[in-house]
This record gives C-alpha cells, sequence and structure tokens, in this order.
C-alpha cells in the first residue's frame, strides 16, 4: 500500500514537471482573441500600423512567420471592425515601434464588419 502511494506521488510530481516544461517549451498560452481596428502611429517615413483594440489597449502587430498573408493586407484593411487571433509578445517593452501594450503577433485575423 505504501509503495503504491509513494508511485502515485511521484507520478503526479513528474507530471507536473513535464507539465511546465511543455506550457513554457511551447508559448504557455492559448491563442488570444482580440477586436478593435487598425490605427497608423509615428510619422513618415516612420508610420507603422498598430491595433487600438476596443477596450482601449494598443499593440504594435506583427505576422506570425509562419502566416499566408501579411501585414500589408491586415492594415489595407484600416477603417473596419477586425478580429485578431494571436499572442500578446511583452518582452519588447520599450522600443521604436512598440507601443504601450507590446505586440501583438498575429496568426489569423477577419473583418467583422466595413
Amino acid at each position: 500500500m505504501k509503495k503504491n502511494l509513494v508511485a502515485f506521488v511521484f507520478a503526479v510530481l513528474i507530471s507536473g514537471v513535464f507539465g511546465v516544461f511543455n506550457a513554457f517549451a511551447f508559448g504557455g498560452r492559448a491563442p488570444q482573441v482580440v477586436v478593435g481596428s487598425i490605427k497608423y502611429y509615428g510619422n513618415d517615413p516612420f508610420a507603422f500600423p498598430g491595433f487600438e483594440t476596443v477596450d482601449g489597449l494598443v499593440y504594435t502587430i506583427k505576422v506570425s512567420e509562419k502566416s499566408s498573408f501579411t501585414l500589408e493586407e491586415i492594415a489595407a484593411k484600416q477603417g473596419n471592425l477586425l478580429e485578431l487571433t494571436g499572442k500578446i509578445d511583452k518582452s519588447k517593452k520599450n522600443g521604436f515601434n512598440v507601443l504601450k501594450d507590446g505586440i501583438f503577433v498575429v496568426e489569423e485575423w477577419r473583418v467583422i464588419s466595413d
């Protein structure tokens, strides 16, 4: 009985360690969905597209490297209400083109309304 309990506790601890490792190794978070619109920030020739959510958050937007679309395609929908799915990268808080709430790396997007 005691051996079974020790084996069970050991198995739970090991699975927990692998679960934490998996979370850090593969991004650790499920994709997030934000709704808002494209806004341009900066001045020419250094203007860049950002994303302002309906909640008032402001992100620099980047496109995931594995995407089948470009940042220019999303930026062309300025003036439309968009839904973006992706991950927020807050590791680069300061930078030339980094807006106050971080960088939103877009994996999928769609137009909600024109």
